[in-house]
């Protein structure tokens, strides 16, 4: 195993347009939705080609690299999503992170080969409260006459970062609030993206964000300029 130095991401304001509610439809007519901004900060993505020159601090790596070279090249790619902790209205519900992988060779195609974080989760208290009326039937929430109750406590673990399509052409980040955790603050991604040798790959990057103001919308914004990974002769 090696650690590369983290390259100084080039962070951007986003500023996200109105997608569709997620709710409800507006009526033909009605105001579109500001955009959203001053929430979501992009920085990258940046890419670095992984040869075996690059690994050559760990022999095992270097040597995976080396045997795979006349099939794959590897690449490295960083960036990071930081959630403004101002303004705290409206606030922030999910965000995701997509990128879409594309080459110009028509076999192997490019997939994420590895993904970091895969899963961060947060630990959430959560109480449950049985109920058993008449005839011992299991009764809902709303239940409150001749019922015998019990309240159960217990952890659950809720996911609040988590990985989409490892393997796949399309990877992502799908972010969510939880109730232990706002969306707030920095974020650093990276995967290693597997391409054919020689190929010229594109990697687009969408990132969506919703927010509740008062109903569940959602923003995004489709970065104009792919970032393009190939062999510099």
């Amino acid at each position: 195993m090696i650690e590369l130095t983290d390259p100084q991401l080039v962070e951007q304001d986003l500023v996200l347009t109105p997608a569709d509610a997620l709710r409800d439809v507006p009526a033909e007519g009605d105001p579109v939705d500001p955009p959203l901004a001053g929430r979501v900060r992009l920085g990258g993505p940046h890419a670095l080609r992984l040869t075996p020159d690059e690994l050559a601090a760990d022999p095992a790596l270097a040597r995976y690299a080396e045997d795979r070279a006349a099939l794959y090249d590897h690449y490295l790619v960083r960036l990071s999503l930081t959630f403004a902790p101002e303004p705290r209205s409206p606030r922030l519900e999910f965000a995701h992170v997509g990128l879409s992988l594309s080459s110009t060779a028509f076999a192997p195609q490019p997939v994420a080969h590895s993904m970091d974080p895969v899963r961060l989760t947060d630990a959430v208290q959560v109480q449950r409260v049985r109920r058993i009326g008449p005839q011992l039937s299991l009764l809902g929430a709303d239940a409150s006459l001749g019922e015998v109750g019990r309240t159960v406590t217990f952890t659950r673990n809720r996911p609040l970062v988590q990985a989409l399509d490892l393997g796949g052409s399309a990877p992502a980040w799908e972010f969510r609030r939880t109730e232990a955790t706002e969306l707030t603050g920095s974020y650093p991604l990276s995967l290693v993206v597997r391409s054919g040798a020689g190929a010229v790959t594109e990697l687009g990057c969408t990132v969506t964000a919703g927010v509740k103001a008062p109903l569940l919308r959602r923003y995004h914004r489709v970065l104009p300029d792919p970032l393009r990974l190939h062999t510099v002769l």
